[in-house]
């Protein structure tokens, strides 16, 4: 939507052809020479086709309509997705309804006896710029999360280890980076398919997040690939977490055809130090993950210069569906 003035468009969707006269008036009188485009329904059911062909910026709904109710109408622009900002229109003492739209997706609501040209303009203005904040957020954040595993994406790593790195600089908190790799996933998608691939993304990442506090963050950084960051962790802590997150993939599976199928995972891991940059810090997490491969995988392994007693690890499984009939095993 444009947020210049003279190009707001407004839809109002009431049956009474005097209230509709009325607030053209208003809208024309507010916006001065910067008049909206004014589109007029009378029913539910034209409005919602208007919506459809116009795309509104606004809409001034009223609640009381021939063919629905103001309700009713907000759940059909809900389900097929209207981006813009709807204004209920009720009649005095109907605040309760008024709330109850706003509760469903209406951004605001007059009561028709108290609307004036500035009461109506500056209502239609601030939704109008809140709706496009509101959008524009959603799609901030939908631009962060990996739409198939629903954690954090790589752009949102790069975000969050910047401000992590300013941070520690800062406080001096112990931090710690884990970089994991499910193991043999290539003969997941070679031996069962692309679609039990994604289930397994799907399955690792869930195993991640339910490892983890609600203070520390999961990454989807490529391919099979994850990254946890650990704030406020020391180094021992870091590998009891990590230690958790092995066995908690290494015990979970998801469904495929009625079958279990379970991976493993390798995971590397360092904490911050004096004078890290965003590559240094992940290159010491790096080659730690690449030592856990090496030596077997389905292991966790620290950066060699600051080791601490090493916690039991277990050989890789290859990747295995695990026939059963029951479908319903926990």
């Amino acid at each position: 939507m444009n947020t210049s003035r003279d190009s707001i468009k407004v839809l109002i969707v009431d049956d009474g052809r005097e209230d509709r006269k009325v607030y053209v008036r208003h809208l024309k009188k507010s916006f001065g020479g910067f008049s909206p485009c004014i589109i007029e329904s009378e029913t539910g059911q034209e409005g919602i086709q208007l919506c459809k062909e116009e795309n509104p910026d606004c809409i001034l709904l009223d609640y009381l309509l021939p063919d629905m109710d103001g309700l009713e109408f907000l759940a059909i622009l809900k389900e097929r997705g209207y981006p813009g900002a709807v204004i209920m229109l009720t009649g005095q003492g109907s605040e309760t309804v008024a709330v109850e739209a706003m509760k469903r997706g209406a951004k605001d609501y007059l009561v028709k006896e108290n609307i004036s040209s500035a009461s109506l303009h500056r209502t239609i203005t601030t939704a109008v710029r809140n709706n496009q904040l509101d959008e524009t957020k959603k799609w901030k954040t939908q631009a962060l999360v990996d739409p198939l595993t629903q954690v954090l994406n790589r752009n949102a790593y790069n975000l969050t280890l910047e401000q992590t790195l300013r941070d520690f600089r800062r406080y001096k908190d112990p931090m710690i980076l884990i970089v994991a790799d499910i193991d043999h996933f290539n003969r997941v998608n070679n031996n069962y398919g692309h679609k039990s691939g994604d289930s397994v993304l799907r399955s690792v990442a869930t195993s991640l997040n339910n490892s983890i506090r609600g203070s520390d963050f999961v990454f989807r950084y490529g391919g099979e690939e994850f990254v946890i960051l650990l704030k406020k962790c020391s180094l021992k802590q870091g590998e009891k977490v990590a230690e958790k997150i092995r066995r908690q993939v290494e015990e979970s599976f998801c469904w495929e055809k009625g079958q279990k199928l379970s991976v493993t995972i390798s995971l590397g891991l360092t904490q911050f130090i004096e004078n890290d940059s965003e590559s240094s810090v992940f290159q010491r997490a790096d080659q730690a993950l690449y030592k856990a491969k090496s030596e077997g995988r389905n292991r966790v392994e620290i950066t060699p210069d600051l080791q601490v007693p090493s916690l039991t690890s277990r050989p890789a499984l290859d990747p295995v569906l695990i026939a059963t009939g029951n479908q319903s095993d926990p």
